[in-house]
C-alpha cells in the first residue's frame, strides 16, 4: 500500500473514525492496515471503491493474534459487532480496539466488560454467566462442586443488594477497585 495509506480512508471517513474513537489519524490508518491484513483483497477493493461498511466475518477477525486465544473472543466479537453477529466492520473493529485501548477510561472499560460476561444477555451478571465465566478461565477443568462454590463466593463479595445477580453498577464498583484492570482489559495491535 505504501504512499495510498492516507488515500485509501477519505479525509471525512478519518476525521468521523478519529471522533467516534481515542485513536489519531496516524493510529487509524495503522489499525487499518491491521483489519486490510485479515483479508486483504476484499477489504482492499471495498475502500478503493469507497464502501466503508464492508464486513469481515467473526472467523475472519478472530485471526487477529490478540483475540486468536482468548476465551471470551466469541463474547467480545459479538458485543462490538453492530449487528451482535460477531462481523465487524472497520468501525466496529476501531471500536473494539479504542475501548480495549490504554487511552479508554475505566468506567467505559468495565461497562463492556460487563456486557461481554453477561453470556445470557439479559442486562445482569448471574451463577449462570459466572459459571460459564469460570469454566472458560479455567478452560473447563473445574469439577461442578468446585466451580459452584466460587461462584457463591463471587456473589457473596459482589452482590452488595443480594439480588443473586450482580448488575453493572455492582460490577463497576468491584472494577474501580481493581488496579490492574484497566491494563489488563487491553488489546494493542
Amino acid at each position: 500500500m505504501g504512499s495510498s495509506d492516507s488515500k485509501i480512508i477519505n479525509e471525512d471517513q478519518l476525521q468521523i473514525y478519529q471522533e467516534e474513537t481515542f485513536f489519531t489519524r496516524k493510529e487509524i490508518l495503522e489499525i487499518y492496515k491491521v483489519f486490510e491484513k485479515l483479508n486483504p483483497d476484499k477489504v482492499s477493493e471495498a475502500f478503493r471503491n469507497g464502501n466503508y461498511t464492508i464486513k469481515l466475518s467473526y472467523n475472519e477477525i478472530i485471526e487477529l493474534e490478540e483475540l486468536r486465544s482468548s476465551p471470551f473472543k466469541d463474547r467480545i466479537c459479538k458485543v462490538f459487532s453492530e449487528d451482535q453477529s460477531g462481523d465487524m466492520t472497520l468501525s466496529d473493529f476501531l471500536d473494539m480496539l479504542s475501548v480495549m485501548s490504554l487511552q479508554a477510561p475505566k468506567d467505559l472499560k468495565s461497562a463492556y466488560a460487563f456486557k461481554i460476561y453477561d453470556f445470557n444477555d439479559d442486562g445482569f451478571i448471574d451463577r449462570t454467566d459466572l459459571d460459564e465465566l469460570i469454566n472458560r478461565i479455567t478452560g473447563y477443568t473445574m469439577n461442578t462442586e468446585d466451580v459452584d462454590c466460587i461462584v457463591d463466593e463471587v456473589l457473596k463479595e459482589c452482590d452488595l443488594d443480594e439480588t443473586g445477580t450482580i448488575q453493572l453498577v455492582e460490577f463497576a464498583d468491584i472494577l474501580q477497585k481493581s488496579p490492574d484492570f484497566t491494563t489488563n482489559f487491553n488489546i494493542s495491535v
